[in-house]
């Protein structure tokens, strides 16, 4: 019984650390799961046949690739013309001089462009990422090949991504005092077809107003997200692999896609839909369809492994047709997304493990969540809370792990029987386990009782780790001395060597069951997780450096009151 513990134990660390990347190295990329905002089910997604649009939209984000000159000046007749970045000559765009807007807040520094009527920057002021020695602000408008933010591909008018808008390029600065602005752009065709799109901003939040209004377009359009728009890090720690890319929520359903792990280049799909998005672990960018919601295609296409980009069908109109949405860019933080009531706070996957994502995983790690910003409340540290946090998961769970000591303490006392019985019946053991089950029964021991508190771990260390690998509110988040990041791995391994030390203490305190030889093998299980917990974030070693420790106080208090 004692060997297939060691082996269980050996085995389950073995899966739980190494199966993503194992998985990720022998088999082909798989298609994606959606997960249903009412039932928690999880739903197969298949990517469907592009449309004659679908083509189109492609052929435009080809025609729009940067050509790698930060800036293109054509000598014309009439004079010089500067151009968008990556854009070719367009008809009309002869003698028109590229303008941008700027427009900033305390919270944000945004540059539209009149060549398209796009997205050029989007910088978060409040949230900075070490580019050397430095800390910059966030970028989440980079320079990658396809489409800009908010451009309008029109099928059969390739230039329509090159169209120029009329601008105003004064620059906007927004305060309490001037706490709203709106940028209006214009385009007007030499047919006499029109094109307006409005952005409203405030100055205290990330959620803006956007207004499109088109005349004399009877077919239908594609407003694009834009590529990559809102997603800053494609690295495996940010979002293991999984988190970075396209995600939406039509029909009551999310649908998250990884380039990747997409099998064509293009998925469509039928249904209303109540958001679009891209993201990475800590940000995003989402175009959230206003009024009622109805029946159109949503599109997500990669352009490569770090490509990817998604955008909305809108029906054409013979004569005016305006749409409304709302443009969100800024963190995933859980408090601004929930309140926007709209389930944008699924783009936060609480409930990941191994194969994907599980409801229940994702309710006990919101609980830990909340109970997490409660004591940080007071305390203003998150180390602190998690240390809380931990002290109060044990104070629950303090009868169990009694009853597990008493159960290790009951083994303990038979295993000479159990080793007569061995050496009795060690030729034949199916008489042997047969003995073994009748000598529990009688003297009422469970071999399997000592294993109940880690069990009971398991699922409060999962969901501790999506919390602190999903949540920006541990992003940055300092604790003491040199841990400056509780979201990031010790930078000198202090933590993880105090913790695997713990853990040989908490084997010599506490009463064994096993044969020498075994218990030789289980030495080195700290060791095994020491070395496991070296590049884990150094929050998620702290609330296990802190239950060791406690579980040791228990164990010598529970032994005083059986003494």
């Amino acid at each position: 019984m004692e060997k297939r513990l060691i082996i269980f134990v050996i085995l389950a660390l073995v899966i739980i650390f190494l199966y993503p990347t194992f998985i990720n190295w022998v088999a082909p990329p798989q298609q994606k799961a959606a997960i249903s905002v009412e039932t928690g089910k999880t739903v197969e997604t298949v990517g469907e046949a592009s449309s004659p649009q679908s083509q189109h939209l492609e052929e435009s984000i080809h025609a729009a690739k940067p050509t790698g000159k930060s800036e293109t000046t054509e000598i014309l007749s009439d004079g010089p013309k500067i151009l968008e970045p990556g854009l070719e000559p367009g008809v009309d765009e002869l003698n028109v001089v590229a303008v941008e807007k700027i427009v900033e807040s305390d919270l944000y520094r945004v540059v539209i462009s009149n060549i398209g009527g796009t997205i050029k920057s989007w910088t978060l002021k409040k949230y900075t990422d070490k580019n050397g020695e430095v800390r910059e602000p966030i970028e989440l408008r980079h320079d990658v090949e396809g489409l800009l933010p908010l451009t309008l591909v029109i099928p059969g008018e390739a230039k329509g991504t090159k169209r120029a808008f009329q601008l105003d390029e004064s620059a906007l600065r927004l305060s309490k005092s001037n706490p709203e602005a709106v940028v209006r752009m214009v385009s007007l065709d030499e047919t006499g077809r029109k094109i307006s799109k409005e952005i409203r901003f405030y100055y205290d939040r990330y959620l803006a107003d956007f207004k499109i209004e088109t005349s004399g377009y009877p077919q239908s359009y594609d407003l694009t997200l834009g590529t990559n728009f809102g997603i800053s890090d494609w690295s495996i720690e940010a979002g293991r692999g999984k988190g970075v890319g396209a995600i939406s929520l039509i029909d009551a359903e999310v649908f998250r896609e990884s380039p990747k792990d997409m099998e064509t280049e293009r998925i469509d799909r039928q249904g209303k839909p109540k958001w679009i998005a891209l993201q990475s672990k800590y940000f995003m960018s989402a175009l959230i369809p206003k009024g009622e919601a109805v029946n159109t295609t949503v599109s997500v296409a990669k352009g490569g492994d770090e490509v990817i980009s998604t955008q909305i069908r809108l029906e054409g109109h013979s004569g005016d047709r305006i749409d409304h949405f709302s443009l969100y860019v800024g963190p995933k933080e859980y408090d601004l997304l929930n309140n926007l009531n709209i389930h944008l706070d699924e783009s936060i996957d609480f409930g990941w493990f191994i194969f994907g994502s599980w409801l229940p995983v994702r309710m006990i790690s919101k609980l830990i969540f909340y109970l997490l910003r409660f004591f940080y409340s007071f305390t203003h540290n998150y180390g602190l809370a998690i240390i809380f946090v931990t002290v109060l998961i044990k104070v629950a769970f303090y009868p169990i792990t009694k009853k597990s000591l008493h159960a290790t303490k009951a083994m303990a006392a038979v295993q000479p029987k159990v080793a007569a019985l061995k050496k009795k019946w060690g030729k034949d053991k199916e008489r042997m386990n047969k003995e073994l089950i009748q000598l529990y029964k009688t003297e009422k021991v469970n071999p399997m009782g000592g294993c109940l508190p880690m069990l009971v771990q398991i699922p409060v260390f999962i969901s501790l780790f999506n919390i602190l690998y999903t949540t920006i509110d541990l992003r940055q988040a300092p604790f003491f001395f040199w841990v400056q990041d509780l979201s990031d791995k010790d930078p000198y391994y202090v933590l993880p060597v105090i913790m695997g030390a713990t853990m040989f203490l908490q084997q010599y305190t506490q009463p064994s069951t096993m044969e020498a030889s075994q218990q030789k093998i289980m030495q080195f299980l700290p060791i095994v997780y020491t070395f496991f917990f070296l590049n884990f974030p150094s929050g998620l070693v702290l609330y296990w450096l802190v239950n060791n420790c406690l579980t040791i106080a228990q164990q010598q208090i529970i032994k005083k009151q059986t003494a």
